[in-house]
């Protein structure tokens, strides 16, 4: 709590680390993620250490699909973790997160994987293996204080019986909300051979949280910095999610389903808004539009307004967004702020 203000943190993450795959079924053990360290470090700062995952070093700081993630030096004491991060950053050690929240002035945290679970590859069985693992993971660590530890559950989209069978056992060891990235690889959310598991996930009433991550491969080939990556292959995810949800009818389809937005910033949604309501009365009345049977009831921006979407992370324009979207996501934004200046505001007294 700050200044009478009980403070959720809607946007906490567990740093990937080797405890969360312990138990992935044995045909996928021998591909788990694998610490690397670059022998010649040279110019790497302190992207010299990574993770194997299905051929390709990640994160990795130069060219092709570059970003910047938790690395084995984050989490792996023999890769240089520092000691006053060991335990909680990962959450192997639970009870060091809550002491950190304490120390924060946080109520509670809703939990979110690393965004490199985007980079996972393209074999839809090894994907859902690693998603489900981590999944379990989360859950038995939340359970040191289920009230204050709260987690979302990765979705597996790509083979349906494994949507199906990772929904239900999120729900069953305590996911408050589950979490995708932007598209399905090429496909966006919205494509129709989702459609059996959004129509389980509506039962659910859980809600549905798209985080930033490298999703779409194409974006990776444009890239070649850190800087790229956060603009163009983590950033540019949000405004494909966005149309697959809302534009093309999943809010209408689904009636009570509420969805999040996390990480991407707040500034996008002004120009993705403005282009889709300039361009839908004309394409209302577009028979070559309307035979595709996906277009939004309503004008898009009634939808911001409806108290089923919200967006938190990295946004500045928080009175601009309280003008045009309403009081209800720009008090989500100042939650997520108040919580990051606070932990900027404890770690410059603790150096």
């Amino acid at each position: 709590m700050i200044n009478g203000y009980k403070i959720f943190d809607a946007d906490a993450h567990v740093m990937m680390g080797p405890k969360m795959w312990q138990d992935l079924p044995p045909e996928y053990a021998a591909r788990r993620p694998r610490p690397l360290e670059i022998a010649d470090a040279d110019g790497a700062g302190i992207r010299r250490t990574g993770w194997l995952i299905e051929g390709r070093m990640e994160p990795h700081a130069y060219g092709p699909g570059a970003q910047g993630a938790n690395t084995p030096a984050t989490v792996m004491a023999e890769f240089g973790a520092p000691k006053e991060g060991f335990g909680s950053l990962d959450l192997s050690k639970p009870e060091l997160r809550l002491k950190d929240l304490d120390a924060l002035g946080i109520d509670a945290q809703l939990l979110f994987p690393s965004s490199l679970y985007a980079c996972m590859g393209n074999d839809p069985f090894f994907e859902a293996a690693m998603f489900r693992a981590y999944n379990r993971y989360a859950g038995r660590q939340c359970q040191a204080n289920a009230q204050r530890l709260k987690w979302a559950g990765l979705l597996p989209l790509r083979d349906t019986d494994e949507a199906l069978a990772a929904l239900s056992e999120m729900q069953r060891i305590g996911a408050s909300a589950a979490v995708v990235f932007g598209t399905v690889g090429e496909r966006l959310l919205s494509h129709k051979s989702f459609t059996p598991i959004w129509d389980e996930f509506a039962r659910t009433g859980l809600p549905l949280c798209v985080h930033m991550g490298r999703s779409y491969p194409p974006f990776d080939q444009l890239v070649e910095t850190r800087l790229e990556a956060h603009v163009i292959a983590m950033g540019m995810p949000a405004q494909l999610g966005f149309v697959a949800i809302v534009a093309q009818g999943m809010l209408d389809r689904y009636q009570d389903l509420k969805v999040a937005f996390l990480e991407f910033g707040a500034e996008w949604l002004f120009y993705v808004v403005g282009r889709l309501d300039h361009y839908l009365p004309s394409y209302r009345s577009d028979p070559t539009v309307r035979a595709m049977g996906r277009l939004p009831e309503k004008a898009i921006e009634e939808y911001l307004k409806s108290g089923r979407f919200y967006r938190a992370g990295g946004g500045r324009p928080i009175a601009a967004t309280r003008n045009r979207f309403g009081r209800r996501l720009a008090y989500f934004v100042f939650l997520r702020l108040s919580a990051w200046r606070r932990t900027r505001q404890c770690r410059q007294r603790n150096p």
